[in-house]
């Protein structure tokens, strides 16, 4: 994870529009945890990409897992299963 930086010059301010409630909350984790609101905010997207890409990992895991003994059908005909249009006409 990225280390907070004392020097401003690595940090941009940016402006953005969120709702009450999440703000409130923000705030709330500020105060409790007694750091910025730019550190729970970076922290919280640097956390969402690290989660997405776990995600992946774990559903192709479970992809093998399944398709291992005894369906025995490879990972190309299992990728072209998920990947197939079921809706199309």
């Amino acid at each position: 994870m990225l280390k907070p930086s004392k020097r401003r010059s690595e940090k941009e301010k940016i402006g953005t529009v969120l709702e009450k409630e999440v703000i409130k909350k923000i705030k709330k984790l500020a105060l409790d945890e007694g750091r910025g609101i730019s550190d729970i905010i970076q922290d919280a997207v640097l956390n969402y990409e690290k989660a997405g890409k776990s995600k992946l990992i774990t559903r192709k895991e479970a992809v093998n897992r399944f398709c291992s003994k005894p369906f025995k059908i490879s990972q190309k005909e299992a990728e072209k299963l998920l990947n197939e249009d079921y809706y199309e006409a």
